[in-house]
């Protein structure tokens, strides 16, 4: 199954991914990982190897081939050592995913391509979505209590954040106006405190990346990233206490 549509016109932008659609031993021992690339190809020497639930790993790239130049197929040789770690869904890209590098500046990925397979009905990654946006996910918009954009669908009444410059620029709204870096718990706190928004919507002029959420969506991602502050707190704790108790033994034995 095809896991990545390729848009018909892709527009420039500093980065690109690469899509793994498939994973085969070579026979040199190395991993050949199928896929396909979205953006203009880069062919470095690395690339940062993302998945989730926050994986991500800088990779070595040991040969690129061209499997279907003209459709963006390609295919990496990379380590063997990664043969538990990667699988579909997973995608190789230029930049890492902290996705917010400045206040003015986003990327996002990971996310596009979990908002590609969710737009595709692949509702699997629904999950894997929720808590990406629940704790990893940084947008555009602009962040403006007094006058910011509304964007509307019959009688709904919708937020707009952007996961990029690019689609923020689609919106003749935001065209004169700056835009902000916020992580989407800031816009989804904003969002439940105004009445007269129904939700928020993320790239709302793209086919293919756009996801409405309404208000009872929103606070159920809230609800997910409050349990993951409380697991990684307990796992926090718990590296805390088993150095404290190594100390300790040291201590005692010495």
């Amino acid at each position: 199954m095809k896991l990545f549509k390729k848009e018909s016109k892709i527009e420039k932008e500093e980065y690109f991914s690469f899509c793994v659609e498939g994973i085969y031993e070579h026979k040199n021992g190395e991993l050949f990982v199928l896929g396909i690339v979205d953006g203009i190809i880069q062919k470095l020497d690395s690339l940062f190897l993302i998945g989730p639930y926050g994986y991500e790993e800088k990779v070595e790239i040991q040969e690129w081939i061209e499997v279907d130049s003209k459709q963006n197929y390609y295919a990496l040789l990379i380590d063997q050592c990664f043969q538990e770690e990667i699988d579909q869904g997973y995608i190789f890209t230029n930049k890492n995913n902290h996705l917010a590098s400045s206040r003015e500046e986003v990327y996002n990925p990971y996310l596009q391509f979990l908002l590609d397979q969710v737009n595709h009905q692949h509702y699997d990654y629904l999950d894997i979505l929720f808590e990406q946006l629940a704790t990893r996910a940084y947008f555009l918009a602009v962040f403006d209590y007094q006058d910011f954009p509304i964007y509307q669908i019959n009688d709904k009444k919708y937020y707009p954040i952007y996961t990029s410059q690019l689609e923020m620029n689609k919106d003749q709204k935001c065209k004169n106006k700056k835009g902000s870096v916020y992580s989407f718990d800031d816009y989804s706190r904003m969002c439940l405190n105004q009445d007269k928004l129904d939700g928020i919507i993320i790239n709302p002029y793209h086919k293919e990346r756009s996801i409405v959420l309404n208000k009872d969506v929103i606070q159920h991602i809230r609800t997910i990233k409050e349990k993951n502050i409380k697991t990684y707190a307990k796992a926090k704790s718990y590296l805390k206490d088993r150095k404290r108790r190594q100390k300790y033994e040291i201590d005692y034995e010495s």
